[in-house]
């Protein structure tokens, strides 16, 4: 199922990954473990929670907001989610998870693992990089600010990680596995993508990894 967002921007929607749409896709190990099998009222809600977290912030925006925005009752939404972690949550599952199978399909098309790599930093490191420096207290969408939101980072870094091991299953690796190389990638890349003064630091030490791990898997 498809759930377009129409003309309007939601700046922490996949607009921030390059995406207009949001897209439920077929079962796979990936998408079990981002759990993106979520109803028709959580993808709304959460669209809704994105807007809001985008305009407000993730700490100063209400439940009240998130409800308003989605065209509901208070009561309705928590049912649902049932506080702003629990909304938080959503968002991260729904923005993130299909940012990662967006970028799973995407390597159909990539020729080599130098091609992977590029869309994988780009879409998922790079523009998480500009999400934090362009919208108020973004920074929430990595550090989280509840049990809920915690899991949901967990969760789908656990994706991601799922996602770069998939790229390495057929490289002649030395000394290490495919598993262990991609939680060294992801947790190197995504950590740069905190510490970074700057999207051109970032750039320079992506372009680094990137070298190195071609070199370590052939």
């Amino acid at each position: 199922m498809i759930i377009s967002l129409g003309p309007r921007k939601i700046g922490l929607s996949l607009a921030i990954y390059g995406f207009s749409q949001f897209v439920n896709p077929p079962l796979n190990e990936i998408t079990i473990i981002v759990n993106m099998e979520m109803t028709k009222s959580e993808q709304k809600f959460a669209m809704a929670a994105l807007a809001m977290f985008q305009k407000f912030g993730v700490r100063k925006a209400t439940m009240e907001e998130i409800a308003a925005e989605a065209g509901v009752s208070k009561p309705t939404l928590y049912a649902t989610f049932r506080n702003k972690d629990a909304a938080l949550a959503g968002s991260i599952r729904l923005a993130k998870g299909a940012a990662v199978t967006a970028v799973r399909d995407a390597w159909k098309g990539a020729d080599d693992l130098g091609q992977k790599l590029d869309l994988f930093f780009d879409r998922l490191v790079v523009a998480g990089f500009d999400m934090l420096h362009s919208a108020p207290d973004a920074n929430a969408f990595d550090t989280a600010i509840g049990e809920a939101s915690k899991a949901a980072i967990r969760d789908t870094r656990a994706a991601e990680k799922a996602l770069v091991t998939e790229a390495l299953m057929d490289r002649p690796l030395i000394g290490t596995t495919p598993e262990a190389y991609a939680d060294f990638i992801v947790t190197a890349a995504m950590q740069a993508k905190r510490q970074s003064e700057s999207r051109e630091d970032l750039l320079a030490f992506l372009a680094e990894l990137k070298r190195s791990v071609l070199v370590v898997a052939g």
